[in-house]
C-alpha cells in the first residue's frame, strides 16, 4: 500500500470511528463530542425523568456535569452552555465534558408518577412544596445511577462530577451534594465524595422550605468541593443569601491564593451588574458567563488527578 492510499484510509477509519479530533489549536486538541440522546430515567419513587446525556470521546477522561434547571423552566435552559462544554469550538481550549442536562419532577418530560398501585398522577410544576423539591433528591439518585453504568462502560470519569444549578436546582445540587460527600465507603469500593465542583446561578439559602444549612454543615463539602457563585448584585434578596450566609459558610475553608503562581481559589463569587435573577441572568450574561463557568470547571475538575475507578450502582 503506497504512503497517499494509507494516509487517506487511516483519515476515513477515524472519521468514520470518531476518534480523529476536529482540529488543533497550537498543541491543544479540540475534541468533538457524540451527538446529544434523550434518555428517560426512573425514580425508586416513581416519576419517569426525561435527560438528554452529551458522551464525550475522552472516555473515562471526561468529566461528568449533571446541569438542573430553575423553578418552572426545563433543561432547554442549558442548551447552549451544554454544547460548548461537550464540543468545544476551534479557538476553544477546553477539554471535552460529558454533560447531562434533567428535567427535575414537575417540569419538562418528568411531569408523571406512577405509584405502586399502578395509578398515575401529573406533577404540576404551579403546585411544588417542599416534598416535591426533597423528592428531586431521588431524581439525582437516578441520574447517579445512570451514571455509574456510563463511568463501568468506560464513558467518564465519575470521580469528576459537577454541577451546576440555578435557583431550584442550586438548592436541589447542594443538598445533593451533601448526600454524595456524606456516602460511607462499601467494601466492594467507593460510593460517595464524587462531587468535586458547583456552580450556582442565583442560589438562594432557602427554597420551598428546603435550607441550604443543613447541608452546609457538612464540613468536607464546604472543604474538598470548587464552588462558583453566580448572582445579579442588584437582586438584593439572592445577593445577601450569597454574601451574607453561603459565602460566610465557605470562605475560611478556600483563602486567597498567596502566590501568583500558585494554584487558582475554588471559591470564586461572581457579582453580575443585573437586577436578574435565576434562568434570565444567565440568559442575559450569554457567552461571558459561560467564559467563566467553562474555565472554572476545566482548571478545577477536568484539569485535576482524580483516578477512575469501577462502581458499582448504590440503588441496586
Amino acid at each position: 500500500m503506497d504512503d497517499m492510499r494509507f494516509r487517506w484510509l487511516i483519515i476515513v477509519i477515524s472519521t468514520v470511528i470518531g476518534v480523529l479530533p476536529c482540529a488543533e489549536v497550537g498543541a491543544q486538541r479540540v475534541f468533538r463530542g457524540g451527538p446529544p440522546q434523550p434518555v428517560k430515567l426512573q425514580t425508586k419513587d416513581g416519576v419517569g425523568i426525561s435527560i438528554t446525556y452529551y458522551p464525550s470521546r475522552l472516555g473515562k477522561e471526561a468529566a461528568p456535569v449533571v446541569m438542573l434547571h430553575d423553578y418552572k423552566d426545563t433543561q432547554g435552559i442549558f442548551s447552549t452552555l451544554a454544547q460548548r462544554l461537550n464540543s468545544p469550538g476551534r479557538e476553544e481550549k477546553h477539554p471535552s465534558f460529558a454533560v447531562v442536562t434533567v428535567d427535575l419532577r414537575g417540569h419538562g418530560g418528568s411531569i408523571k408518577q406512577t405509584a405502586p398501585n399502578g395509578v398515575m398522577r401529573e406533577i404540576d410544576a404551579a403546585k411544588i412544596n417542599r416534598q416535591d423539591i426533597v423528592g428531586m433528591l431521588a431524581d439525582m439518585e437516578a441520574v447517579r445511577s445512570f451514571l455509574v453504568g456510563k463511568n463501568d462502560a468506560e464513558e467518564l470519569n465519575l470521580n469528576k462530577l459537577s454541577l451546576v444549578g440555578i435557583g431550584m436546582g442550586a438548592t436541589v445540587a447542594v443538598n445533593w451534594a451533601a448526600q454524595d460527600w456524606v456516602a460511607p465507603p462499601l467494601t466492594i469500593g467507593k460510593q460517595g465524595q464524587d462531587v468535586k465542583a458547583l456552580v450556582l446561578v442565583s442560589p438562594r439559602w432557602t427554597f420551598r422550605g428546603v435550607p441550604m444549612q443543613r447541608a452546609l454543615k457538612v464540613q468536607p463539602l464546604k472543604e474538598h468541593v470548587a464552588w462558583m457563585l453566580i448572582f445579579g448584585e442588584q437582586d438584593t434578596n439572592t445577593a445577601a443569601d450569597v454574601r451574607r450566609k453561603l459565602y460566610r459558610q465557605l470562605e475560611r475553608f478556600h483563602p486567597e491564593p498567596t502566590s501568583p503562581t500558585g494554584p487558582p481559589r475554588r471559591l470564586a463569587l461572581v457579582p453580575l451588574p443585573s437586577a436578574l435573577d435565576g434562568s434570565a441572568l444567565l440568559s442575559q450574561a450569554g457567552t461571558q458567563i459561560e467564559d467563566q463557568i467553562i474555565q472554572f470547571l476545566t482548571v478545577h475538575v477536568a484539569e485535576q488527578d482524580y483516578p477512575w475507578t469501577q462502581r458499582r450502582n448504590r440503588l441496586q
